[in-house]
């Protein structure tokens, strides 16, 4: 629970030992089932809590968070089936989501028409946040000269056993780099991923937020992952620099999906809402360290690096078959 619904639970608990009749007095805070909200979330802690501290500030609607990875979170909402509590998946790329997409149920925000082109899913079976822009890091106190300079350098044999990746297989924004890589390079797909794989010499992470903290500590020289997180690691002092690929890369928004038969779906949509407004997507890009989805927003912004045409539907309708090949390769069993 976070926010309003943490703060009313925390106090029932603590005076459940009043007895019962003090209980059931207290029982009139509780939230009634029309007023709750249940979110899984891939976001860390710090983009989720402010933002949904905001919502039920705004809304009365009492939220409960579930967070993990994306391919974790997916998973689990699939297996859990009808019987999900999960409302709102928020967070993911959404070529991850829209692989999933018979988990969801459409909608289409009154604010979609706001959002810019490149960043629109026509059936509304997702819903997008911000624009992740995807970098390199590297160590600056390790990596002296020849800094790596585009997404050709993870597949130099200098780099190898020394980049910070987590596994596409539990982040959603680690599986959007993949996708960007196998795209951008020449050649096979499958070749890519076969040298990749064969670079990062079995020392996959367990998550992306572990990506800067692995470079600037100096357990990996060079690394991969959100604009967003590198630029707040830098603010935070960690002792990493970024650098945008020189191939080009993609910036792709990650996203909200409403879960196919939920409990609370029209509190669901109302997030949506919420996280479309001006004032949210704003508060993105001045606290967040991330770019807006919105037209009248992101195209106020100075791109800062060459983009290339990232196609999310190749990379949603591979995505199955990537993964199946990575699991195999990193398990030893491709041949």
């Amino acid at each position: 629970m976070k926010g309003i619904a943490a703060a009313i639970l925390a106090l029932l608990a603590l005076l459940s030992g009043c007895g019962r009749q003090g209980a059931q007095d207290l029982s009139a805070f509780a939230p009634a089932e029309a007023d709750r909200l249940v979110i899984y979330t891939s976001h860390k802690e710090e983009i989720y809590s402010p933002i949904i501290q905001e919502f039920e500030a705004r809304t009365g609607i009492w939220v409960q968070v579930e967070a993990g990875g994306t391919g974790e979170l997916l998973e689990r909402i699939a297996a859990e089936g009808a019987d999900t509590p999960c409302d709102l998946l928020f967070g993911g790329g959404v070529e991850s989501l829209e692989a999933c997409r018979e988990l969801f149920a459409p909608y289409v925000s009154p604010l979609a028409a706001e959002v810019a082109e490149p960043f629109r899913c026509g059936d509304g079976i997702w819903t997008p946040f911000s624009s992740l822009p995807v970098v390199l890091i590297y160590n600056p106190k390790l990596v002296r000269v020849n800094p790596p300079t585009g997404w050709a350098s993870l597949l130099s044999p200098a780099w190898r056993g020394q980049i910070a990746f987590a596994s596409p297989e539990v982040s959603g924004s680690s599986y959007t780099a993949l996708a960007a890589l196998l795209q951008v390079l020449p050649g096979r797909w499958e070749d890519t991923l076969d040298a990749f794989i064969h670079n990062l010499w079995d020392r996959t992470l367990d998550g992306s937020g572990a990506v800067v903290q692995a470079v600037a500590d100096g357990s990996c020289y060079i690394g991969v992952t959100l604009e967003e997180t590198a630029l707040r690691g830098i603010q935070a002092g960690s002792n990493i620099a970024m650098v945008y690929p020189s191939e080009g890369t993609c910036a792709p928004p990650d996203g909200l999906a409403v879960v196919a038969g939920c409990a609370h779906e029209e509190n669901a949509r109302r997030f949506i809402d919420f996280a479309l407004g001006e004032d949210m997507q704003r508060q993105l890009v001045s606290e967040f360290a991330r770019r807006s989805v919105r037209e009248d927003l992101a195209s106020a912004e100075d791109g800062g690096f060459l983009r290339f045409p990232y196609e999310i539907q190749q990379a949603s309708e591979m995505r199955d078959e990537v993964i199946a090949r990575w699991r195999r390769l990193t398990e030893g069993a491709l041949s």
